[in-house]
């Protein structure tokens, strides 16, 4: 789908590691969003093909378990490979596959997945379109991509505005923008400890159909992050999000998506998996070795306690580091 790039080629490529991210902290008191999540999940999954799932930005693996419920082979990508240890040491399967990669450079060969699950990841992408397009040349005709988006207006952005609305951008001395009821499709969301961004919902549809995928299923989430929904029941939240998903208050969506490319539905070979993130060469018969290289860029990559590290970010990539410590919801 490259001759729609152009169209969403606004931002520079923003890389953020989360060197300092603190999961702990970030999920204390949130268990209500993990059964809800999980319940969606779980609902998307079983209509999905499980034959081989990537789970793409696992953070600290509280969604991996249920993940791998539903894949016959399982593979997790992040690009901090800490986070990899960690999932690799709380749902180790032998036959799982642990990958330190850069989203807008995955390391795949196309029609390696049927189905793709990144949740809670599209916020920090700062090129929306070309995420998409990984994503779509890796997963196999009429494969699923299970994605969370948060997306604006919403009850979330509307609370971000009051709260911080008034305060002043330090970069420009300015005051900061509104980021509910701002025109521009993508918003930076402040303030963040890393790079954050919001999207337009009427974007974001058009963005997914002109990547090359069809909605088949959509959940909307996020209000039971807040003190006073957090007593409401999981299955009550659950419904609600299905009923009243198409209302422009909740902070969150859930979207189950289907690659609507025709052409045969087989996977590749688990040892044609790898290809080179800088320059799309096929790396065959190279998974796990302690090194792989390239043969026509030169790229390597190394294996080390059994995470494989195919890490690729451009010169002209920009790296965030932490902005501004974590603030808690409300």
């Amino acid at each position: 789908m490259k001759e729609h790039s152009e169209k969403y080629s606004e931002n520079s490529e923003t890389v953020s590691k989360f060197e300092k991210f603190d999961f702990v902290s970030l999920w204390k008191g949130r268990e209500k969003v993990n059964l809800l999540e999980k319940e969606i999940l779980s609902n998307f999954l079983e209509q999905a093909d499980g034959r081989r799932i990537l789970e793409a930005g696992p953070g600290n693996g509280r969604l991996s378990g249920v993940i791998q419920n539903y894949a016959s082979e399982y593979v997790t990508t992040d690009i901090n490979q800490s986070f990899l240890k960690e999932v690799k040491s709380k749902y180790f399967r032998r036959d799982a596959l642990y990958i330190a990669s850069n989203l807008y450079h995955l390391p795949f060969s196309d029609n390696s997945f049927s189905t793709v699950v990144i949740v809670r990841v599209f916020d920090f992408v700062s090129k929306p379109f070309q995420v998409l397009d990984e994503l779509l040349r890796i997963i196999v005709p009429e494969g699923y991509l299970l994605i969370s988006v948060g997306q604006r207006p919403s009850f979330s952005t509307l609370i971000d505005d009051i709260r911080f609305h008034s305060s002043y951008d330090i970069s420009n001395g300015s005051k900061r923008d509104s980021i509910t009821f701002s025109n521009r499709d993508i918003v930076s969301v402040h303030p963040a400890a890393y790079p954050t961004f919001s999207y337009k919902r009427s974007f974001i549809r058009n963005l997914f159909k002109d990547a090359g995928f069809k909605v088949i299923a959509m959940i909307s989430s996020g209000l039971e992050d807040y003190s006073l929904l957090r007593s409401l029941p999981v299955r009550f939240l659950y419904n609600s999000g299905i009923i009243f998903r198409e209302l422009p208050i909740f902070p969150t969506t859930f979207f189950l998506l289907q690659k609507y490319t025709s052409g045969s539905s087989s996977l590749r070979a688990m040892k044609d998996l790898l290809q080179c993130p800088s320059c799309g060469s096929m790396l065959s018969n190279q998974i796990n070795l302690r090194e792989i290289l390239c043969s026509t860029c030169g790229f390597s990559g190394t294996t080390k306690d059994g995470i494989t590290d195919m890490t690729f970010i451009p010169k002209e990539a920009h790296v965030a580091g932490e902005l501004v410590k974590r603030r808690d919801r409300p």
